[in-house]
C-alpha cells in the first residue's frame, strides 16, 4: 500500500468509529486531506506502532482550536472549568510543541500557540501549571529554524521566568511546588522540592542562554547559563542519592515551610533531568554513565516496569491506594504525560551518550521495547468486545482500564468535572515525537546542521518516515535490510528534498548532514 494510501485508510478507520461529539476546527471529514497536507508519513513493520503513530495524529488535530488571537491548541476537547481562555491548559503545552513542531506549515498554528501564553491572553494563566514552555519554545524554533519567533518572545519569556523565580523560590535556592499543580494530583512524593517544576527552571534558563546567544546577546548568555548551572548544582546536592543512583524529591506542604524527609519512594519525575539533557551539561562522561545506569530501573518490576506502563513510582506501601474520591491519581497509575517524558528522556540519554547504546542493561532494544509498551496501551475494549484505538488520563498499569474514565462513568460524567468522555481523545502527551526524534533520531540543530541519531535495533527489517520538516527542508530517513521493500537498494539512507545526502549499509550510530 502507497504511504498516501495507508494514510488515508487509518484516518477514514478512525473517522468511522468516532461520533465526533465535540465540534471542532478541522472534523472528521477534513481528517484525511488535512493529515496528507501536514504530518509526515511512516512505514513501518509493526502493525501497532504503525497504527498509533497515525491515530495521535488525528486526536491531534482535534485540537487545533481557531479563537480571535489566532489558533491555540486544546488540553480537552470539551470545556473544562479549570482552564483559561478558550479552554487552554499550561500543563501539557511543552508536549504540544514538541508534537507540533513536526507538521509541515507548523508556523501557521504553533507560532500564535506560543504567542498566545506569553503575550496574549494565556499569559495570566501561564503558571497556573508548571511547564516547560520556554525550552519548547527553544526546540520548536530550533526544529524550523524560525529564529526570529524566538527573538521576539525573548523578553516574554524572561519575565515568565522571573515571576516563576517570585512565585516558586524555596528559601533553600531551589523551586517548591504542589503535586496538584504539576498537574499530578495526590502523587507518592506530595509537595515540596520536586524534580518537576527544578527541572523546567533549570531547562529554562539553559534555553534563555541558547536564544540569547542566537540574538548575540553575550551578557545575557552568559548570566542564564549560570543560572542554569546553579540550579543543577542544587538539584544535584539536594535531590540526588548517590546510594540509590537516582532522584527523590524532598517534600514541604507549603512553600514557606521547612524541609521535611525525602520521598520513600522512587518517582518516574527522577527521569526529567535527561529529558532536558541537563546531565550533559554539567556532568562529565564518568558520572553521566553512572547516573544513567537509572534507566535499568523501567525494566524493574518492583520500580516501574508493568504490562501497561512505566508506572509513576516504584511499588511502596501505598501505590495504587485511592489516596481521594477523584479521577486523577499520580501514586502508581500509569501517565501517557509521564511515559512520553520519560521515553524522550531516554532517547536523549542513547543519542547523546553513544558507548551505552549497546549496553545491555539499556540500550536502543530496550527503547523500542518501552515504545511498543507505549503503543499497545493506547486500546480500549468496550463492552461489546470490540477494541478501538483510545488516549485517555491515566491507566492502570497491570490490567490497561482506563482509570479516570472508568471513576467519571460511574459518577454519570458529572459536568463540573468535564462532562461526558471528559478524556477521550486526551493532548496531554506526546507519541509521533518519540518516533520521529526518538527512533528514527531526527533533530535539527542550529546553522544548517541535520544529525540523525536513530534507536533502531536489529530486529527491524524496515522502516521509512517520508517528508519530515526540519530547518525549512522535508527529510526522510529510511531504513531496508533487503532494498526489497523500497526499491532503493538495501541499508539506511537519507534524503533532504529528495535528494539522497547519505547512505549506509547498515543503521547508522548517528550522522550529520549540513543542510
Amino acid at each position: 500500500m502507497h504511504l498516501r494510501e495507508k494514510l488515508k485508510f487509518y484516518a477514514e478507520k478512525f473517522s468511522a468509529r468516532d461520533d465526533e461529539p465535540h465540534g471542532k476546527e478541522i472534523d472528521n471529514k477534513h481528517a484525511a486531506v488535512w493529515m496528507g497536507e501536514h504530518i509526515p508519513l511512516l512505514d513501518c513493520q509493526d502493525p501497532v506502532l504503525e497504527e498509533i503513530y497515525y491515530f495521535r495524529w488525528w486526536v491531534y488535530r482535534k485540537h487545533i482550536k481557531k479563537t480571535p488571537e489566532g489558533y491555540i491548541l486544546t488540553e480537552f476537547l470539551p470545556q473544562v472549568p479549570w482552564s483559561g481562555p478558550y479552554n487552554g491548559i499550561s500543563c501539557a503545552a511543552g508536549h504540544h510543541l514538541m508534537e507540533g513542531r513536526w507538521l509541515r506549515g507548523s508556523d501557521t498554528y504553533l507560532r500564535d500557540y506560543c504567542v498566545y501564553w506569553f503575550l496574549g491572553s494565556g499569559r495570566e494563566h501561564e503558571q497556573d501549571y508548571s511547564n516547560w514552555l520556554i525550552h519548547a519554545v527553544y526546540r520548536f524554533t530550533r526544529t524550523t529554524g524560525n529564529y526570529d519567533l524566538a527573538s521576539e518572545l525573548f523578553p516574554y519569556m524572561e519575565d515568565s521566568y522571573k515571576r516563576w523565580k517570585i512565585r516558586s523560590l524555596h528559601r533553600c535556592g531551589l523551586f517548591w511546588s504542589s503535586d496538584n499543580r504539576d498537574g499530578m494530583e495526590y502523587s507518592a512524593g506530595g509537595n515540596g522540592i520536586r524534580l518537576t517544576l527544578n527541572s523546567y527552571m533549570a531547562a529554562a534558563a539553559s534555553a534563555l542562554s541558547r536564544i540569547a546567544g542566537w540574538k548575540g546577546d553575550k551578557s545575557a548568555e552568559e548570566r542564564y547559563q549560570r543560572e542554569a548551572e546553579s540550579i543543577w548544582r542544587r538539584m544535584q546536592t539536594m535531590l540526588w542519592r548517590p546510594e540509590l543512583n537516582f532522584y527523590r524529591g524532598i517534600r514541604v506542604q507549603e512553600k514557606t515551610g521547612t524541609p521535611g524527609e525525602m520521598a520513600e519512594m522512587d518517582e518516574i519525575t527522577g527521569y526529567l533531568p535527561w529529558y532536558f539533557g541537563l546531565p550533559f551539561q554539567f556532568e562529565g562522561d564518568a558520572q553521566v554513565k553512572r547516573m544513567g545506569a537509572a534507566f535499568s530501573r523501567l525494566f524493574d518490576r518492583e520500580c516501574f516496569y508493568a504490562p501497561y506502563g512505566p508506572s509513576t513510582c516504584s511499588r511502596y506501601p501505598g501505590f495504587l491506594e485511592k489516596k481521594a474520591v477523584h479521577p486523577c491519581l499520580w501514586n502508581g497509575w500509569s501517565w501517557p504525560f509521564s511515559t512520553s517524558q520519560t521515553l524522550t528522556a531516554a532517547a536523549e540519554y542513547l543519542q547523546k551518550n553513544r558507548e551505552k547504546r549497546g549496553n545491555t542493561e539499556f540500550g536502543r532494544r530496550e527503547y523500542g521495547e518501552l515504545l511498543l509498551l507505549y503503543a499497545g496501551s493506547h486500546y480500549r475494549t468496550d463492552r461489546y468486545g470490540r477494541k478501538s484505538c483510545w488516549i485517555d488520563e491515566n491507566l492502570h498499569p497491570d490490567t490497561g482500564e482506563w482509570e479516570a474514565r472508568r471513576f467519571l462513568k460511574e459518577q454519570g460524567f458529572p459536568q463540573e468535572a468535564g462532562g461526558y468522555e471528559r478524556g477521550k481523545d486526551y493532548n496531554h502527551s506526546t507519541f509521533c515525537d518519540l518516533i520521529i526524534s526518538g527512533a528514527a533520531g531526527i533533530h535539527m540543530y542550529e546553522d544548517g546542521r541535520l544529525t540523525v541519531t536513530p534507536l533502531l535495533d536489529h530486529r527491524w527489517k524496515y522502516f521509512k518516515l517520508e517528508d519530515v520538516p526540519a530547518g525549512g527542508h522535508l527529510v526522510t530517513v529510511q531504513y531496508d535490510k533487503t532494498g526489497e521493500r523500497y526499491g532503493s537498494g538495501p541499508g539506511f539512507q537519507i534524503y533532504a528534498d529528495g535528494r539522497l545526502q547519505a547512505g549506509f549499509d547498515s543503521v547508522p550510530e548517528s550522522v550529520t548532514c549540513i543542510l
